[in-house]
């Protein structure tokens, strides 16, 4: 992990002069090899833009070396960004901590979750992040998704502090829960109760069957699982090249080794059940008894269902729905496709690791868009942060006092600049 990572916009109204500020930021950087690297300054206005996310001044003097040799583009009208809330299969141990320690906002949105699903559960959110592998409850899926959904929560109010808000949400499955959360359909305390009631139902048909991700497109994919005599069955279709099945353990571990003999990618997703089945049909009743409590509301941004392939409202989202979230294959390719025709161009993966990156950038072959993550195994802070850069590149605006924070004084040197150097060093740090 690196809690140390610095971000550092810069721009100019043209290429030339972001260029000059890349030599003026390296001449300040070489001056005195034992200065501290400079704390990070919201960037000049203008057209021409470029952000770095570095740890160490040799770090952040590499990259501004690299950036010299290369002809930054003007900056188009930015683009309509959706947040993209993954399912299961994103979780790793550890997940959480880094902006646990360093983003104040991840950390309050993390500590309401764990109130709100407390109301419910047995265990802690926070107490799960902080958890040894040893002590970790994780591995039960009812564990997991409680606290999965609160941390994409907390990951999505980090990235609206920052001033980056989407224009739609769509989720993958569980994901939907914290989607439908952040479009404003669903309160805190509703949210909570899906994530908690429903995986505890999941928990009771815990070993009765699997999901797995291939490397196939849907029509392989069904012949596939031709012979199965239904034991085994389309689970959700990410992309053109990539399907979920959905069956029992032993089935699904032949089928892994018969792709695995043909060179074929298949892998069973961890801590799952064979959910988008009729593996789930037994829960119907008891699901809908324990979510009679739920009240919906409009909705603030539409919300593309990867169920239903509908565009939301809000209202339509109660018992029945989390049903049918449950049990539908998962149409999100489909979904991907009506956000882009729709005008949206950029995808923000909200999950702790990203897994639906590659199934979104097949869909859009061809296309001008751009798809990002929001954190990633072992590097939490660098992957939002360079996310953050990347976004601010295409043309958006972050809130730079609350992304950088209070301005720190200027860094004192243990050599004295050349008056050329001390007037480039003003002209680079100081806030415009």
């Amino acid at each position: 992990m690196n809690p140390s990572a610095h971000l550092v916009p810069l721009a100019a109204p043209t290429a030339a002069g972001l260029h000059e500020s890349f030599r003026s930021r390296l001449a300040f950087l070489r001056a005195d090899t034992a200065a501290e690297l400079p704390v990070s300054e919201p960037p000049g206005r203008g057209d021409h833009r470029a952000a770095f996310v570095a740890s160490s001044r040799a770090e952040l003097i590499e990259q501004l070396e690299e950036a010299l040799s290369s002809t930054p583009e003007k900056i188009t009208e930015p683009g309509k960004i959706a947040f993209v809330f993954a399912g299961q299969g994103a979780q790793w141990h550890g997940m959480g901590r880094e902006l646990l320690d360093t983003e104040p906002v991840f950390r309050n949105a993390l500590e309401e979750c764990d109130r709100a699903m407390r109301e419910h559960v047995d265990f802690s959110v926070l107490e799960q992040v902080r958890a040894s592998e040893d002590e970790s409850r994780l591995g039960e899926i009812d564990v997991l998704q409680p606290t999965v959904v609160s941390l994409q929560i907390a990951f999505a109010a980090l990235w609206r502090h920052w001033g980056i808000r989407p224009a739609a949400v769509t989720g993958h499955s569980m994901g939907e829960i914290a989607a439908a959360h952040v479009a404003g359909a669903l309160s805190l305390a509703d949210a909570a109760m899906v994530a908690c009631r429903r995986s505890a139902l999941l928990r009771r048909i815990s070993g009765k069957g699997a999901l797995a991700i291939t490397e196939l497109g849907e029509a392989e994919a069904r012949e596939l699982i031709a012979g199965t005599e239904g034991r085994v069955s389309i689970a959700g279709c990410n992309s053109p090249r990539s399907t979920i099945l959905a069956g029992d353990a032993a089935s699904l571990d032949r089928l892994v080794t018969v792709l695995a003999e043909r060179d074929v990618y298949c892998k069973l997703i961890q801590n799952t059940v064979a959910s988008h089945s009729h593996y789930v049909d037994e829960l119907r009743e008891d699901l809908d008894r324990a979510l009679a409590g739920l009240r919906p509301r409009v909705a603030e941004l539409p919300i593309y269902s990867t169920a239903t392939l509908e565009v939301l409202r809000g209202p339509e989202i109660g018992a029945g729905y989390w049903m049918r979230n449950l049990r539908e294959p998962v149409r999100f390719a489909d979904a991907i496709g009506k956000l882009r025709a729709d005008g949206h161009d950029v995808f923000l993966e909200i999950s702790p690791h990203p897994v639906l990156l590659t199934p979104a950038r097949q869909c859009l072959e061809g296309q001008r868009a751009h798809t990002l993550q929001s954190g990633r195994r072992g590097a939490e802070r660098e992957a939002v942060l360079g996310s953050l850069a990347e976004l601010f590149e295409l043309g958006f605006d972050p809130d730079w006092s609350r992304v950088l924070g209070t301005r720190a004084p200027r860094p004192r040197l243990a050599k004295r600049l050349t008056p050329y150097q001390d007037a480039l060093y003003d002209a680079v740090f100081a806030r415009r």
